[in-house]
Protein backbone atom coordinates (compact mmCIF):
# COMPACT_ATOMS: atom_id res chain seq x y z
CA UNK A 1 0.00 0.00 0.00
CA UNK A 2 2.73 2.35 1.34
CA UNK A 3 6.35 2.06 -0.18
CA UNK A 4 9.03 2.57 2.32
CA UNK A 5 6.86 4.25 4.91
CA UNK A 6 8.68 6.93 6.90
CA UNK A 7 8.29 6.46 10.58
CA UNK A 8 9.89 7.78 13.51
CA UNK A 9 8.88 7.56 17.18
CA UNK A 10 7.60 10.92 18.77
CA UNK A 11 8.39 10.79 22.80
CA UNK A 12 7.69 7.35 23.78
CA UNK A 13 4.66 6.53 23.32
CA UNK A 14 3.60 7.97 20.03
CA UNK A 15 4.47 6.11 16.21
CA UNK A 16 4.47 9.24 13.67
CA UNK A 17 4.29 8.07 9.76
CA UNK A 18 5.41 11.14 8.09
CA UNK A 19 4.50 12.38 4.47
CA UNK A 20 1.71 10.88 3.23
CA UNK A 21 1.07 14.64 1.48
CA UNK A 22 1.30 12.58 -1.99
CA UNK A 23 -1.44 10.28 -1.14
CA UNK A 24 -5.27 11.42 -1.59
CA UNK A 25 -7.27 11.76 1.52
CA UNK A 26 -9.62 8.87 0.84
CA UNK A 27 -6.39 6.81 1.02
CA UNK A 28 -5.40 8.74 4.00
CA UNK A 29 -8.58 7.42 5.45
CA UNK A 30 -8.31 4.04 4.26
CA UNK A 31 -5.14 3.63 5.71
CA UNK A 32 -6.21 5.16 9.41
CA UNK A 33 -9.35 2.83 8.88
CA UNK A 34 -6.87 -0.61 8.46
CA UNK A 35 -4.68 0.32 11.22
CA UNK A 36 -7.62 1.13 13.36
CA UNK A 37 -9.48 -1.95 12.58
CA UNK A 38 -6.06 -4.34 13.01
CA UNK A 39 -6.87 -4.50 16.66
CA UNK A 40 -2.95 -4.33 17.44
CA UNK A 41 -3.78 -4.75 21.75
CA UNK A 42 -1.04 -2.18 21.76
CA UNK A 43 -2.43 0.58 19.69
CA UNK A 44 -4.52 3.22 22.36
CA UNK A 45 -5.54 5.61 19.81
CA UNK A 46 -4.92 6.54 15.90
CA UNK A 47 -5.16 9.77 14.24
CA UNK A 48 -4.53 11.97 11.17
CA UNK A 49 -2.41 14.87 11.73
CA UNK A 50 -2.54 17.10 8.28
CA UNK A 51 -0.50 14.64 6.38
CA UNK A 52 0.92 12.63 9.01
CA UNK A 53 -1.06 9.47 10.96
CA UNK A 54 -0.18 9.56 14.33
CA UNK A 55 -0.10 5.85 16.41
CA UNK A 56 -0.45 6.47 20.32
CA UNK A 57 0.51 3.06 21.99
CA UNK A 58 1.18 1.57 25.31
CA UNK A 59 5.26 1.46 26.11
CA UNK A 60 4.18 -0.83 28.25
CA UNK A 61 3.37 -3.24 25.44
CA UNK A 62 5.61 -3.10 23.08
CA UNK A 63 8.88 -1.13 21.82
CA UNK A 64 8.93 1.41 19.06
CA UNK A 65 10.90 -0.82 17.01
CA UNK A 66 8.33 -3.81 17.41
CA UNK A 67 5.64 -1.51 16.49
CA UNK A 68 7.45 0.05 13.64
CA UNK A 69 7.41 -3.86 12.21
CA UNK A 70 3.97 -4.61 12.77
CA UNK A 71 3.04 -1.37 10.25
CA UNK A 72 5.18 -1.71 8.01
CA UNK A 73 4.12 -5.14 7.97
CA UNK A 74 0.19 -4.03 7.67
CA UNK A 75 0.39 -1.68 5.08
CA UNK A 76 2.31 -2.94 2.85
CA UNK A 77 -0.05 -5.54 2.56
CA UNK A 78 -2.72 -5.58 -0.55
CA UNK A 79 -4.56 -8.20 0.58
CA UNK A 80 -7.26 -5.58 2.05
CA UNK A 81 -8.91 -3.64 -0.74
CA UNK A 82 -8.99 0.39 0.00
CA UNK A 83 -12.15 2.11 0.19
CA UNK A 84 -13.24 4.98 -1.73
CA UNK A 85 -14.52 7.48 1.01
CA UNK A 86 -16.73 9.95 -0.44
CA UNK A 87 -16.17 13.57 1.03
CA UNK A 88 -19.24 14.39 2.26
CA UNK A 89 -21.06 17.70 3.68
CA UNK A 90 -22.11 17.73 6.97
CA UNK A 91 -25.01 19.99 8.36
CA UNK A 92 -24.78 20.68 11.72
CA UNK A 93 -26.78 22.91 14.04
CA UNK A 94 -25.51 25.60 16.64
CA UNK A 95 -27.15 27.44 18.91
CA UNK A 96 -25.82 30.49 19.92
CA UNK A 97 -27.44 31.09 23.20
CA UNK A 98 -25.55 32.76 26.06
CA UNK A 99 -26.29 30.26 28.29
CA UNK A 100 -24.21 27.88 26.20
CA UNK A 101 -22.27 30.37 24.12
CA UNK A 102 -20.20 31.30 27.18
CA UNK A 103 -17.87 33.55 25.56
CA UNK A 104 -19.88 35.16 22.86
CA UNK A 105 -20.00 38.52 24.93
CA UNK A 106 -16.44 38.83 25.11
CA UNK A 107 -15.47 37.91 21.85
CA UNK A 108 -17.77 40.28 20.08
CA UNK A 109 -16.33 42.95 22.41
CA UNK A 110 -12.62 41.54 21.15
CA UNK A 111 -13.74 41.47 17.45
CA UNK A 112 -15.57 45.18 18.02
CA UNK A 113 -18.83 43.78 16.43
CA UNK A 114 -22.29 42.82 17.53
CA UNK A 115 -23.27 39.74 18.48
CA UNK A 116 -25.87 39.18 15.44
CA UNK A 117 -22.81 40.29 12.99
CA UNK A 118 -20.31 37.92 14.39
CA UNK A 119 -22.97 34.76 13.89
CA UNK A 120 -23.87 36.10 10.69
CA UNK A 121 -20.37 35.65 9.66
CA UNK A 122 -19.67 32.41 11.58
CA UNK A 123 -22.21 30.63 9.94
CA UNK A 124 -21.87 31.52 6.48
CA UNK A 125 -18.38 29.99 6.24
CA UNK A 126 -17.82 26.43 4.96
CA UNK A 127 -15.61 24.38 7.02
CA UNK A 128 -13.46 22.04 6.40
CA UNK A 129 -12.06 18.75 8.63
CA UNK A 130 -8.50 19.52 9.06
CA UNK A 131 -7.70 16.84 11.90
CA UNK A 132 -9.64 15.00 14.20
CA UNK A 133 -7.59 14.54 17.76
CA UNK A 134 -6.17 15.67 20.97
CA UNK A 135 -9.23 14.54 22.36
CA UNK A 136 -11.49 11.44 21.36
CA UNK A 137 -13.28 12.93 18.86
CA UNK A 138 -12.17 16.84 18.77
CA UNK A 139 -12.82 18.29 15.24
CA UNK A 140 -10.48 20.84 14.13
CA UNK A 141 -11.95 22.76 11.05
CA UNK A 142 -10.08 25.06 8.67
CA UNK A 143 -12.01 27.84 7.38
CA UNK A 144 -12.77 30.19 9.79
CA UNK A 145 -12.96 33.77 8.51
CA UNK A 146 -9.99 35.57 9.41
CA UNK A 147 -11.50 38.31 11.04
CA UNK A 148 -13.39 36.04 13.40
CA UNK A 149 -9.50 34.89 14.72
CA UNK A 150 -8.74 34.92 18.56
CA UNK A 151 -5.97 34.16 20.59
CA UNK A 152 -6.84 31.30 22.98
CA UNK A 153 -7.72 32.07 26.43
CA UNK A 154 -5.60 32.95 28.82
CA UNK A 155 -7.14 30.77 31.76
CA UNK A 156 -8.28 27.56 30.19
CA UNK A 157 -11.55 26.72 31.58
CA UNK A 158 -11.44 23.35 33.99
CA UNK A 159 -14.52 21.72 32.19
CA UNK A 160 -15.93 22.84 29.01
CA UNK A 161 -19.17 20.96 27.91
CA UNK A 162 -19.57 18.50 25.36
CA UNK A 163 -20.97 19.72 21.90
CA UNK A 164 -19.29 23.13 22.50
CA UNK A 165 -17.91 24.84 20.06
CA UNK A 166 -14.99 27.45 20.04
CA UNK A 167 -12.72 29.58 18.17
CA UNK A 168 -8.56 29.35 18.85
CA UNK A 169 -6.60 31.46 17.18
CA UNK A 170 -7.46 31.02 13.05
CA UNK A 171 -9.30 27.52 13.71
CA UNK A 172 -12.54 26.55 14.58
CA UNK A 173 -13.49 22.94 16.88
CA UNK A 174 -15.81 21.05 18.06
CA UNK A 175 -15.39 19.28 21.83
CA UNK A 176 -17.42 16.18 21.25
CA UNK A 177 -16.33 15.12 25.49
CA UNK A 178 -16.60 17.42 28.07
CA UNK A 179 -12.98 18.11 28.71
CA UNK A 180 -10.55 21.36 30.19
CA UNK A 181 -9.59 23.49 27.35
CA UNK A 182 -8.75 26.97 26.45
CA UNK A 183 -10.70 27.71 23.25
CA UNK A 184 -13.15 30.52 23.23
CA UNK A 185 -16.68 29.24 23.09
CA UNK A 186 -18.96 30.39 20.84
CA UNK A 187 -22.21 27.81 20.95
CA UNK A 188 -23.01 24.89 21.31
CA UNK A 189 -24.51 22.14 19.14
CA UNK A 190 -27.23 19.55 20.70
CA UNK A 191 -26.10 16.48 18.56
CA UNK A 192 -23.97 13.79 19.43
CA UNK A 193 -20.85 13.55 17.23
CA UNK A 194 -19.11 10.67 18.92
CA UNK A 195 -19.81 7.60 20.43
CA UNK A 196 -17.39 5.42 21.77
CA UNK A 197 -19.29 2.40 21.61
CA UNK A 198 -19.79 2.53 18.07
CA UNK A 199 -17.72 1.57 15.10
CA UNK A 200 -16.26 4.16 13.77
CA UNK A 201 -17.00 6.25 17.29
CA UNK A 202 -17.04 9.03 14.58
CA UNK A 203 -18.69 9.53 11.41
CA UNK A 204 -17.34 12.45 10.17
CA UNK A 205 -14.08 12.11 8.79
CA UNK A 206 -11.10 14.33 8.16
CA UNK A 207 -11.54 16.05 4.34
CA UNK A 208 -15.29 16.22 5.17
CA UNK A 209 -16.85 19.67 5.03
CA UNK A 210 -19.18 21.63 8.00
CA UNK A 211 -21.65 24.01 7.64
CA UNK A 212 -23.45 25.28 10.51
CA UNK A 213 -27.01 26.26 10.93
CA UNK A 214 -28.62 27.86 13.77
CA UNK A 215 -30.87 26.86 16.01
CA UNK A 216 -32.72 28.89 19.49
CA UNK A 217 -32.79 27.39 22.85
CA UNK A 218 -35.96 25.45 22.35
CA UNK A 219 -35.56 23.67 19.61
CA UNK A 220 -31.70 23.11 20.70
CA UNK A 221 -33.46 21.20 23.99
CA UNK A 222 -35.62 19.44 22.02
CA UNK A 223 -33.31 17.92 19.95
CA UNK A 224 -31.12 17.26 23.10
CA UNK A 225 -33.85 15.19 24.42
CA UNK A 226 -34.75 12.80 21.30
Amino acid sequence: MIDKPNIIPSGDSILIIRSLNKITSDKLNSILDRISSANISEVEDVLILKDHIGIFYNPYKSTFKELKSKIISLLSDDSIKIKSNKKRNWKIPICYNPELALDIKNVSEILKIDRKEFIEKYKKSSYIVDMIGFLPGFLYLGGLDNSLSLPRKKVPRKIIPKGSIGIAEKQTGIYNIESPGGWNIIGRTPLELFDKNSEPPIKIRQGDSITFYEVDINEFNRITNL
